[in-house]
């Protein structure tokens, strides 16, 4: 042991510890012993290991069987917050106990292998303070998950100890309340200002219920920050928002605020449904969801083996288990690059590339991950946790890097994204260009006549759902009427009651490519303003079509609201008659020029950002000055600007700019980015790539450090990268559902039809054959070409 000790590296607060499973494979303590090496701190399984070293031996044993609230006469407890694991949350789904075993294993240069018992006298100090060190810190994937997740995380409020309140008199009495402003009828979602006593009405929810907003207006006007919803006071606290700090906080001094105002916190009981308690009920109203989508009263019969591998859920990871299941088994170039690459062995815990082909690899070849439920030992899952992969891909995201249920769109682009940036390091990986296509938009001046053609990349077909064109439209307006009165009436609404607008999908490709109508045209043509034409169709049609419907929408009042709608959709579809091909025999080309209105943000950007809880005029001003790139980009843009006084002030849209061969590089913004480290020509390549844009340049700049130094190619037709394209015709693939009110809660799965034709239920961990496939309650469809 002696000539291993000096290989020992000494731990410390930075240490990344991967730990809790192989970092070749999916092996944990509870598969068999892992080996933490104490050189390079990774884990490894009897199957990985193989260089001399010293190793803490980990296996992890299955205990007695807890008792669970099935076994149990008393009634389930009441859930009171959206959270795991915690008092008032959803029990632990764990139903084991367990005991985990250490012990030193060495294995010498010569072959040697020798495990000696944990806290052996004879063990060095150094090994034994290297043992216990690597047993008490956290592994790295622990680090950024969490297994006692809570759907809302709250912090001491900095106002807590520094809030002034005013001596104006004002003594609240125990009710009723009412909201202060004079024409205003509410008396519930009410919330009182901690610093002069005042009582106005909340925000409005996400289906326009709810408040006025009067109590974000009245700090709007006074600036006082926190505010406590009445009805939720309790002795053990209440609801407290902090306008500037823009969350629900703790008031660690609440009973002295309140007893300021008569309210003595002992006394009170609460009344009102607290914040977590509303988004609870929100979501366990989707009940009629959940039952169609996750065929509920159907005995689904379980699948496993090649093809048929589980994602455990591990905290709000469904909506990326969805995603990566569609893509590693359906499309085949992505999972035949990658399962040919090889990453740098000293990069294998962190290289994207690493854990992609891992879990490819076992997708296809699962062996003991997935196999008949009735075999599984007590305490094993049946299925993978590719933790190691969540933890690369969400690294520097806000969104994705966090425990918090994302959008499933979002993260498939955000994966794209990642597939390109891995291409241009290693171009044998390119294969994102299966999902790609061209959309090319046709603008016609009805002045002139004459047309203009512009196209751009896509990965996602975005398609608005037409209501107007449901089949049963009479109808479902007519039970929207009826469920307005039974809510006003505070009456129950059974789930079998709804009425589903019932659309067709081929109708949403039809307003997709409809003509639509642009105002103050500015015309190259006759110099004039008037109004133009524009249709959209497709450019090439690429091998694998990802099609999104627009189920979160936006109510009049700028609510975010989910669309109760069903869509019929084909298995098979001909897609032709929206191809695309430029300019035509007969028709004119329109002159260079401003040859369009100014810029106008995306409304279905807009949509998903407000959907996060972000302002109106942030949201437009996100999609506006990322030039409606994508959810993505415009989310960034408002983290990086969230400092900004000006944030939700009204935008100012700039008028177009005249279109020239090159554009003018502004010489500030090249010095600005070389006081950041780069050089002349890497700033200018970076302004000019992003449109002058100094601040996407910067992102630019970061992202793409593999390209600052290649030389340009000459832009030409013949030199741009070829698209696939073929027939336009498809067959339905896969198609990734959601349950909840909102794209930031409740769940997702995914269905895709496997190499026999049967249709597959993915459920995280859980897969199973589908017996009547939900098709058409999905929010996004893969088609693959016939």
């Amino acid at each position: 042991m002696e000539g291993l000790i000096s290989s020992i590296r000494p731990l410390t607060h930075s240490t990344k510890i991967y730990k809790d499973q192989c970092v070749f494979c999916f092996d944990t303590p509870v598969h068999g012993p892992l080996y933490v090496d104490f050189t390079n701190y990774w884990a490894y399984c009897s199957l990985h290991i193989s260089k001399p070293g010293i190793y803490l031996k980990h296996v992890r044993e299955v205990k007695e069987r807890k008792s669970t609230a099935d076994e149990s006469d008393d009634p389930p407890a009441k859930i009171t917050r959206l959270a795991i694991g915690v008092e008032g949350g959803f029990e632990d789904k764990d139903q084991f106990e367990y005991e985990d075993i250490y012990s030193i294993h060495i294995r010498g240069a010569d072959g040697t292998v020798q495990d000696i018992e944990f806290g052996s006298p004879s063990l060095p100090d150094i090994v034994t303070q290297t043992a216990n060190n690597v047993i008490a810190f956290s592994s790295a994937g622990q680090q950024d998950q969490n297994n006692q997740w809570e759907g809302e995380v709250r912090k001491n409020s900095k106002h807590s100890d520094t809030l002034v309140q005013l001596d104006n008199g004002v003594k609240v009495p125990p009710g009723p309340w009412k909201c202060s402003i004079p024409d205003c009828d509410k008396t519930d979602n009410l919330w009182m200002n901690l610093t002069c006593g005042s009582i106005f009405c909340g925000r409005k929810y996400f289906d326009g219920t709810g408040g006025n907003n009067h109590a974000v207006d009245y700090y709007d006007q006074t600036k006082y920050p926190l505010s406590v919803k009445l009805g939720t006071i309790t002795p053990q606290g209440g609801d407290v928002y902090s306008y500037d700090e823009d969350d629900m906080v703790i008031d660690t001094q609440l009973a002295k605020h309140l007893q300021h105002f008569g309210i003595d916190m002992m006394q009170c009981q609460q009344t009102d449904k607290t914040m977590n308690e509303l988004e609870i009920a929100a979501n366990m109203n989707f009940k009629f969801e959940c039952d169609n989508i996750l065929e509920s009263g159907v005995a689904l019969k379980p699948v496993f083996g090649p093809g048929y591998l589980g994602y455990v859920n591990m905290g709000n990871t469904c909506y990326m288990n969805s995603v990566l299941q569609v893509l590693i088994n359906c499309v085949g170039k992505i999972s035949n690059k990658y399962l040919a690459h090889s990453a740098p062995s000293a990069e294998i815990p962190t290289d994207f590339g690493a854990q992609f082909k891992n879990l490819i690899h076992y997708t296809q070849n699962p062996g003991k991950y997935s196999v008949d439920p009735d075999g599984l030992k007590p305490g094993q899952e049946n299925g993978v946790r590719p933790a190691l992969l969540k933890s690369i891909v969400g690294k520097g995201h806000p969104e994705f890097s966090s425990t918090r249920q994302q959008d499933a769109h979002e993260y498939f682009l955000h994966i794209i994204s990642i597939l390109e940036k891995e291409e241009r390091k290693t171009p044998s990986l390119a294969c994102s260009d299966d999902l790609c296509f061209e959309v090319e938009d046709r603008i016609q001046c009805n002045a002139s006549q004459k047309v203009l053609y512009k196209s751009r990349k896509d990965y996602c077909l975005s398609l608005p759902i037409p209501l107007d064109k449901a089949s049963n439209f009479a109808a479902a307006q007519a039970w929207e009427t009826r469920k307005s009165e039974l809510e006003a009436a505070g009456e129950k609404i059974k789930a079998e009651d709804y009425v589903k607008y019932k659309v067709s999908l081929m109708d949403c490709f039809a307003t997709f490519s409809a003509a639509e109508i642009i105002q103050d045209f500015l015309s190259p043509a006759t110099n004039q303003k008037g109004t133009a034409s524009k249709t959209t169709g497709l450019k090439t049609f690429p091998n694998y079509l990802m099609l999104q419907a627009r189920r979160f929408t936006l109510t009049a009042n700028w609510q975010p609201k989910k669309l109760d709608v069903l869509l019929d959709v084909p298995e098979e579809i001909d897609l032709e008659h929206l191809r695309s091909s430029g300019l035509k025999p007969g028709e004119v080309e329109l002159p260079a020029g401003p040859t369009e209105a100014p810029l106008e943000p995306d409304p279905t950007i807009v949509e998903s950002l407000m959907g996060m809880g972000f302002g109106f005029e942030a949201c437009r001003k996100a999609a506006y000055h990322t030039k409606n790139a994508g959810p993505e980009q415009a989310m960034e843009w408002i983290f990086g600007h969230m400092d900004d006084p000006d944030l939700n002030s009204p935008l100012v849209i700039e008028p177009p700019k005249t279109a020239s061969s090159e554009p003018t590089v502004s010489q500030d913004d090249v010095q600005m980015l070389c006081a950041m480290g780069f050089t002349p020509k890497q700033a200018t390549k970076a302004l000019k790539k992003c449109d002058n844009n100094l601040e996407r340049a910067a992102d630019w700049i970061f992202s793409h450090a593999d390209e600052l130094d290649q030389d340009e190619p000459e832009s030409s037709p013949s030199t741009a990268p070829s698209l696939p394209d073929g027939s336009g015709r498809y067959r339905l693939r896969a198609f990734i559902s959601h349950m909840g009110s909102s794209t930031a809660c409740g769940h997702y799965v995914c269905h895709i039809r496997d190499k026999e034709g049967r249709w597959v239920l993915y459920n995280d961990e859980k897969v199973a054959l589908s017996v009547t496939p939900p098709k058409d309650m999905a929010y996004m469809y893969l088609y693959e070409r016939m």
